[in-house]
């Protein structure tokens, strides 16, 4: 039977009609295929970018926190160990095997170890602790860090040393869609805090 105005069967405009529809249902099926993939990546792009900018604000802070005290016990033989704790406490959020490397230098004016313009080198005025997960506490390198004794803070006349505290972590990926780890490094320097006279006095 015909449809009114038309000389075709009714039942082929219904069967032209139900192929449309597959036809678009195909469409949409291979427009999500090819979309899915890109739609995943920027998820995970996301995660993985929150996950690193929180560790690497941590570690910002954590150098922050050990300059702060360190910079304020100048000759104090304790300084640089009070300044590694601080470093600890404040790397606490973050897995037990993340902490990486912990220095304690005299800082030039560029904010680096020595006469240096990077961190390649901790041999002269700098202390270098790497992290022990067993014992989930810095160990002291003396090889790899040159020592800095608190009787040498030039603290008494001008121009006063200033103090620099670098940190390094180990960022482990979320999805390992950008590989599995990757270092990030923080620095801060801070200039020593007046000291008594009486410390300046027994120098």
């Amino acid at each position: 039977m015909a449809e009114p105005g038309s000389s075709r069967p009714a039942f082929r405009n219904r069967f032209r009609r139900c192929d449309g529809g597959e036809h678009e249902r195909g469409a949409a099926l291979v427009e999500t295929v090819v979309l899915l993939p890109l739609v995943l990546l920027i998820v995970f792009g996301i995660v993985e970018f929150s996950s690193a900018y929180h560790d690497a604000s941590v570690t910002s802070d954590a150098s922050r926190a050990g300059g702060r005290i360190a910079s304020a016990q100048a000759r104090n033989p304790s300084y640089a160990t009070n300044a590694a704790e601080s470093v600890s406490a404040a790397l606490r959020t973050l897995p037990n095997d993340t902490p990486q490397e912990l220095w304690i230098y005299r800082a030039n004016n560029e904010g680096f170890p020595g006469t240096g313009d990077d961190f390649s080198s901790c041999t002269s005025s700098c202390i270098r602790y790497t992290w022990d997960p067993g014992a989930d506490d810095w160990n002291y390198d003396a090889p790899g860090g040159g020592g800095w004794d608190a009787a040498t803070h030039q603290v008494c006349s001008e121009p006063f040393d200033q103090i620099g505290v670098y940190v390094q972590i180990r960022h482990s990926f979320v999805t390992n869609l950008f590989g599995a780890t990757h270092d990030l490094d923080d620095h801060s320097v801070f200039r020593f805090e007046p000291t008594p006279s009486a410390v300046c006095s027994t120098s």
